[in-house]
């Protein structure tokens, strides 16, 4: 949590103080929590060691979670409908549709719009449901959310755009904000909460603040991730946090393809903050070298097609992978072949055989929209 949230709650004495460590780099309780007491001192000359000791025992005392007995905990059905792609959702069993999930990726793979796609989705499916886009880098389309509503043939599409909220964070404080509103909403006459939260994305304000001679950006990040994650359980939400990517040559050894050499950025320990992260690169990466004509795919009509690979999850199994296709707006079933002879089985139901699909080669032949 930040710091001058809890100047209110501090002795006068004490909440003088906050704005020269903020000056000083120690903007959030965490990173005055942990870093040590020397480190403190020595970027804050004029905090004597008492005022220090008084200051984080107060930290701890008001950010710490109540707790509370198993039996008294309520038990809340999240409102996820899924990407609207079958062999896509199928991949998350029988989730209760409560957690943060990870899209990560490079860019133009499509990871805003399957947040997109699915938030809408929850949206169309609850009137009272709000979405809490934050948005990092001034991306997000309006236009796109509304052909996406036409291609479904939605009555009144601007009855579910108007319960998009896109907060414009373009400072890491203005993040730590908009976290803030969801917890408390200032509004007590609209009775209607987010239920689904987007960052978009979340490497922004990171990308420079990681390293190795300073625990303060990971500080931040696992601060910002925490509350996050205590939002969307004790509100039953889903979140979508859109990740980069980092290199990871000559392969990444989480994947099941050897030609996967990128892995989610902002290192190991943000990848526990989230319940699964889904990796996404564009199909031709992966494909291309044996497979020319999914190579150029992504060049041609329809567009992209990407494969999405369960990298971590503690809601379903690990190492899952399926792949997608989308011009942009629409999002499109790939089926794969059967596993017993797909011909002889639409012959016997007199069905239409269409061409033949063999379980090896190029996925124009094995995959088929």
């Amino acid at each position: 949590m930040l710091l001058k949230r809890l100047v209110d709650s501090l002795p006068a004495e004490l909440a003088t103080l906050v704005p020269e460590l903020d000056s000083a780099g120690i903007k959030t309780t965490e990173s005055l929590i942990f870093s040590s007491p020397s480190t403190v001192l020595r970027l804050v000359p004029i905090l004597s060691t008492i005022q220090l000791d008084c200051l984080v025992s107060i930290c701890v005392r008001l950010t710490a979670p109540e707790g509370i007995s198993a039996d008294e905990v309520e038990e809340v059905d999240g409102g996820w409908k899924g990407f609207g792609i079958d062999i896509l959702d199928d991949m998350f069993g029988k989730w209760d549709g409560i957690g943060v999930i990870e899209l990560a990726g490079p860019r133009k793979v499509g990871k805003s719009l399957l947040a997109l796609h699915a938030s809408l989705r929850i949206l169309a499916s609850d009137p009272e449901a709000i979405c809490t886009w934050i948005d990092t880098e001034g991306s997000f389309s309006p236009e796109r959310a509304n052909m996406i509503l036409e291609e479904w043939h939605v009555d009144e599409p601007n009855l579910i755009l108007e319960r998009i909220v896109v907060i414009n964070a373009f400072k890491l404080e203005d993040m730590f904000e908009a976290i803030s509103q969801i917890r408390n909403p200032n509004d007590d006459l609209d009775q209607r909460e987010t239920k689904v939260l987007v960052v978009d994305t979340i490497f922004t304000h990171f990308k420079d603040l990681l390293s190795a001679t300073s625990a303060q950006g990971h500080a931040d990040l696992i601060t910002l991730m925490e509350e996050i994650a205590e939002i969307t359980y004790s509100k039953g939400m889903v979140s979508f946090i859109i990740n980069s990517t980092a290199s990871s040559h000559p392969t990444n050894p989480q994947s099941s393809f050897n030609k996967m050499d990128i892995k989610p950025a902002l290192g190991v320990s943000f990848t526990f903050t989230t319940d699964i992260t889904l990796l996404i690169q564009e199909t031709g990466r992966i494909f291309g070298l044996t497979d020319a004509e999914e190579k150029e795919r992504i060049r041609n009509k329809p567009g992209l097609r990407g494969l999405v690979e369960v990298i971590r999850s503690r809601i379903c199994h690990t190492g899952n992978w399926t792949v997608f296709e989308t011009d942009g707006v629409k999002l499109f079933d790939i089926v794969p072949p059967h596993e017993i002879d797909e011909k002889t089985t639409r012959i016997s139901a007199g069905l239409p055989t269409g061409p033949y699909r063999p379980k090896i080669g190029s996925l124009a032949q094995t995959l088929i929209p």
